[in-house]
This record gives structure tokens, sequence and C-alpha cells, in this order.
């Protein structure tokens, strides 16, 4: 439990850290309409208004630029996956555009000038709320700044074809704002998407390469232990038979090396004919009779990817025989069913030390999963234990 909280949390922070682009350079997708409001600026200075009029539209100005320029930043952030949102935020923003939205409404009311150079504070706003809300709230919200323009525009006495250009402008800006956010919001999506299938692919191949070591380095150091120790009973007795084993343990040691870099390079796939082979020398050493049932035929003609499995079978649960039971005879039955392969590996040892499900039949059952069989391990018929795998055949 707490390796797969290490890892979740190592795949968020790995999706957190991923490099994104600048906040400043998408900050561009708002500030790049600033300029519009140049004209505006020029002819409120070219109408000599009253000085209070004009500390008031430069104030107001200035408080509607701050707040635009502010809360467009926190998007860009946002979309950045600088920061995130809270609560609070969305408090925030329906305020922001709260104010926005008067100030577009009385800042024409107020100045002197052009008047269509002042509605274009409506598409100002607009633009941020292209870029803040969801479709349906920045539908609403357009619809609402359309009304609000044509009201001022009608207050202020301007054409009709000028307030329909600035109502189109309006639409416009709001909804191609609306896509380049919509258009960026996905392609961070399937960024992160794409860092989190790595992560995975990452985080299952170390699963397979512990679960094959598990299953070699099992087998094959149970199978160097029981030739060291009856080696050890042998120097005194038969030193030539005891030679006979340090070889062999000498041989067991070179071909499990081999065998793990072939399993870390996943170059190696085990024959069914070399496991049982090694399956019977290695009940042998521990003086276990070993009796094979079936069509010896079968082994040969099986497809590569169910015969693999099954050879992992037969160590995973030779494996377990030797190191959890106190059996005197192992029988090994592989059959063949319409559409159905069958292998059952049984022994006479106590049952209560043979079905405690370990690390090794959670990796036989795993595999056999894959290919879309069954794994039982259970009490046998006649007392014992029985390993039962079925897998079926194209």
């Amino acid at each position: 439990m707490l390796d797969t909280q290490k890892a979740q949390d190592t795949k968020i922070d790995l999706m957190e850290k991923a490099p994104g682009p600048s906040p400043y350079l998408l900050w561009l997708i708002w500030v790049i309409w600033l300029p519009f409001f140049t004209p505006g600026i020029i002819g409120l200075c070219l109408a000599h208004p009253p000085l209070p009029i004009l500390l008031i539209s430069f104030l107001g100005v200035a408080l509607f630029f701050t707040l635009y320029l502010r809360e467009t930043l926190v998007n860009a952030q946002r979309l950045t996956g600088q920061i995130r949102l809270t609560p609070g935020s969305h408090v925030r923003s329906w305020l922001s555009f709260a104010g926005m939205a008067t100030l577009s409404f009385a800042l024409p009311l107020i100045s002197h000038g052009d008047p269509g150079d002042w509605l274009d504070f409506f598409i100002f706003t607009a633009s941020y709320v292209g870029g803040r809300f969801q479709t349906r709230q920045t539908t609403l919200m357009l619809i609402l700044l359309v009304l609000l323009n044509v009201g001022t525009g009608w207050l202020v006495h301007f054409s009709w074809i000028g307030i329909g250009r600035s109502v189109v402008f309006v639409i416009a800006v709001g909804y191609v704002v609306k896509a380049i956010v919509w258009s960026l919001t996905i392609r961070r999506e399937l960024r992160q998407a794409r860092e989190e299938i790595a992560h995975l692919a990452v985080m299952n191949e170390r699963l397979r390469i512990a679960r094959d070591l598990h299953d070699l380095l099992g087998h094959s150091l149970s199978l160097i232990a029981l030739k060291s120790e009856l080696a050890g009973r042998l120097l005194v007795m038969a030193p030539e038979r005891a030679a006979t084993e340090v070889r062999d343990i000498e041989q067991v040691a070179r071909t499990t090396l081999q065998e793990v870099r072939e399993a870390v390079t996943s170059y190696r796939q085990p024959t069914l004919a070399s496991e049982i082979q090694a399956a019977q020398e290695i009940l042998a050493a521990a003086g276990i009779v070993y009796n094979y049932e079936g069509d010896e035929k079968i082994i040969h003609t099986l497809p590569a990817t169910i015969e693999a499995v099954l050879g992992w079978v037969i160590r995973e649960g030779v494996t377990n025989i030797i190191k959890h039971s106190r059996a005197q005879h192992c029988t090994l039955s592989i059959s063949q069913h319409p559409h159905k392969i069958h292998l059952v590996l049984t022994n006479d040892g106590p049952v209560a030390s043979s079905t405690t499900k370990g690390n090794g039949l959670h990796g036989i059952t795993e595999r056999v999963a894959i290919l879309g069989g069954t794994c039982e391990a259970r009490a046998g018929l006649k007392g014992g234990f029985c390993l039962t795998v079925s897998l079926p055949t194209p």
C-alpha cells in the first residue's frame, strides 16, 4: 500500500514538474488586444474635457486595465498549471467580471471622445470571459455584454452601424479566445496523459522484471541450497558424489546468472521441456518422487505464449513445493482438450503449509489472467495440495 501511494505521489510530482509553455507567452492572448484602445486615449485628450472628467476617465481606465491584466495573467498561470483554482477563485472571477462589465458600461457615459472607441471595453471584457469560464457560462456572459453594449451605444447616441460592429467584435473575440484556450487545455491534458502512460509503462516494466527475477531466483536458489546441503552431508560418506553435487551447484549458478541477464533484457522465453527437466532435477535433489502424466507430444506443439506461461507455472509451483511443503511425491499432468490446455501439479504435503498464497502464486495468477486463463490452488481430492491452471488455446 505504501509503495502504491509512493508511486502515485511520484507520478503527480512528475506531471506537475513537467515543462510547459511560459505563462507570460500565453498571456499574449489577452495583452494583444491592448492596442485597440489607443485611439480612445488619443480621442479623450483631443476632446479637452473638463479636468474632473479627465481625471475620472483616466482613473477608470487605469482601474479597468489593472483588473483586466491581473485576472488574465491568472488565467495564463492556470492554463500552464502554475496555479490551481480554489473555491475562492471562482468568487473572485465573478467579481472581476462584474467590475469590468460595470466599468465598460460607465466609462463611455462619463468620458468624451468617439463612443466607438470607448465601447471597446466590452471587447476586452469578452476576451477575459472567453479565457476564464466554461462554454455555457461564456455564452450567457457574452449575451449580457451584448445587451450592455447595445444599451450603452444607444445612451451615447452612437450609430446603429457602429453598435453592430462593436457587437460583432464582442462575440468574435469572446469565442476566438475561448477556442484558443480550449485547444491549449486539450494539448496540456494530452501531454499529461502521455507522461502518465509513460510512467505507468515504466512501473509495469519494473513489476514484470521483479516478478521474473523472483521466479528465476526462487527456483534456482532453492536448488543451490538443497544441493549444497546434500554435498555437505556427502563430504564424509561419499566424496565423489559430493564433488558431483558441487559441480552441479556451479553449473546451476552459471545458468541462473545467464537467465537473469536474459530476463532483464527481455530476451528469455523459458521452454516447457526445459522447465519440466529442471523440475525433475530439483525434486530429485530434494528427495521427492516425481511422476509425469500426459502426452509428451503436447509439450512441443503449444504456442510460444502458452508454453512460456506453463513453464513459469511449473517453475514456481515446484519451488513452492520445495520451500513450503514436506511432500514425498509430486505429480505433474498436462492435458489438452478442445480449446483448452490444463496443467495440474499435485503433491502429498500438508495442506496448511501449502495454501498460503504468496508472491509466487500471485505472479502465476497474473500471468495466467493475461492470457484469459484461470488458476486455482486448493487441497487435493486425495489429500495434499493441488495447483490447477487452465488456458484457452487458439
